[in-house]
């Protein structure tokens, strides 16, 4: 078994992630930060690969072209670091169905991420998706 990566090495990659994948939209950057078998968990238990992950930050940035992601906390243990992070953008595209209103948004998550080799190989996601659609107006 592979070493665990250094708690402040594997927080610096995570905080990579946010900073120039969900902020700076630099999907190139995923090439670096992704093992090849990078899988993702949603909250509903579906799974994606690499690609698929990708696909769906590019979906994100196009339905919130303005988002921005701050980490608000990290914990880091073993091969796993956890953020808490809250984003804010404006809706602009179509998301989850759901088509542009232009209405600002903000959202709060916790991730949590596996790292072996120097990179990131698994990813779990935990997000208030019941806020962010009430902030829409999807909900009743």
């Amino acid at each position: 078994m592979p070493a665990a990566p250094d708690a402040v090495a594997a927080k610096a990659l995570v905080a990579r992630y946010y900073d120039e994948v969900l902020t700076g939209r630099d999907l190139g950057a995923l090439d670096e930060l992704l093992a090849p078998e990078f899988r993702s968990h949603l909250p509903d238990g579906t799974g994606l690969g690499r690609d698929a992950y990708r696909s769906a930050v590019a979906a994100s940035h196009l339905a919130f072209p303005d988002l921005v992601v701050e980490v608000e906390a990290q914990l880091a243990e073993a091969d796993l670091v956890a953020t808490r992070w809250r984003a804010h953008g404006t809706h602009r595209g179509t998301f989850a169905g759901v088509a542009a209103t232009g209405r600002p948004v903000a959202v709060t998550a916790i991730h949590i991420h596996r790292i072996a080799g120097g990179r990131l190989t698994e990813h779990w996601e935990e997000i208030d998706l019941l806020g962010l659609f009430r902030q829409l107006g999807a909900l009743g």
